[in-house]
């Protein structure tokens, strides 16, 4: 009987401690819902104080600090026996120099088919200052590089003293990283300012003449007649000289007989291409074929250089 009384009373002390067990257990759990309720609530305060961007505050974009400025540049044809008038637009940051900007693209070179750049794409226009009314343009050492001959590099000079003048510049003193070279290019003295031709004696690239040559030699370029040509009436030699003071003689025969001669005057002397139109009546004559000579005249002896036969025939 004492043994059940003791096991009785062994069993109600146990379900009185699983039941405190029980208890504190339950009682522990709500402790844990307010941690994250706070959890919550912090991340609804972190989203709440976002706020949406300025957008008055962003950087403008490149094309919006840039402003289009219409200048006009130089460019020679292929055959850099000519240079002509193009206008451009370009486009300049605000806090950049027009002048600059004008050369760089001029060193990009034309977009125009007939047209061609001088230098190449790797030449740097390190700045561009005015000194005593005097522009001072200086090139990166890249311009020593350059193999354009005698003529184009006259050429290279004057488009770029020509490009400065519309800023109000009638000087340009080419330096090479900031210094003065006497040559550039082997040819040019460039010891002192360039000086700025009129824009008028540089045809627009609309005025170019379309024909192609049909004849020439180091002195003469010419667009009729071709070589062969009929002729009737008269016969108009046309064409490019670049000759001393533009001036130069021409002769038409057949064998020994002279049937015309003398002399002309092209629009300009060497070393630019002056044009020139020569007409000689040809109505009296009977023979059936001539040559024209075009040639200049040497001062030295008086012999014919750079002489140029174009033989035609006669139709009546």
């Amino acid at each position: 009987m004492k043994k059940l009384l003791t096991l009785i009373l062994v069993m109600v002390l146990c379900l009185v401690f699983f039941a405190g067990c029980a208890q504190n257990q339950t009682g522990a759990q709500p402790e844990k819902q307010p941690q994250k309720e706070v959890a919550d609530n912090s991340d609804q305060e972190v989203e709440q104080t976002e706020e949406p961007l300025d957008v008055t505050e962003l950087s403008p974009t490149p094309s919006e600090d840039k402003e289009t400025h219409s200048v006009v540049l130089y460019f020679p044809d292929h055959d850099l026996m000519c240079t002509y008038r193009i206008k451009t637009e370009i486009a300049v940051r605000k806090n950049e120099q027009v002048a600059k900007a004008a050369l760089e693209a001029w060193i990009k070179g034309p977009d125009h088919k007939e047209l061609t750049g001088l230098v190449p794409a790797n030449l740097i226009v390190e700045y561009v200052e005015e000194v005593n009314g005097v522009a001072h343009v200086s090139f990166s050492k890249e311009v020593k590089d350059i193999n354009l001959g005698s003529g184009g590099e006259l050429m290279f000079a004057e488009q770029i003293a020509m490009i400065m003048q519309q800023f109000g510049y009638q000087q340009t003193q080419i330096l090479v990283e900031g210094k003065k070279v006497e040559q550039l290019l082997g040819h040019l003295y460039v010891g002192e300012p360039i000086v700025a031709d009129s824009p008028e004696r540089f045809p627009w690239i609309d005025e170019k003449d379309p024909r192609d040559f049909v004849l020439q030699n180091v002195a003469f370029r010419i667009y009729e007649p071709a070589p062969g040509a009929e002729v009737k009436d008269k016969i108009v030699i046309s064409g490019l000289a670049r000759v001393f003071e533009a001036s130069f003689s021409y002769e038409f025969k057949d064998g020994d007989v002279v049937f015309d001669k003398g002399f002309t005057t092209a629009t300009e002397g060497a070393p630019g291409w002056g044009k020139f139109e020569i007409v000689i009546d040809i109505d009296n004559i009977t023979s059936s074929t001539g040559t024209v000579f075009i040639y200049e005249t040497s001062a030295k002896d008086g012999s014919r250089v750079n002489e140029l036969r174009i033989p035609v025939k006669i139709v009546k």
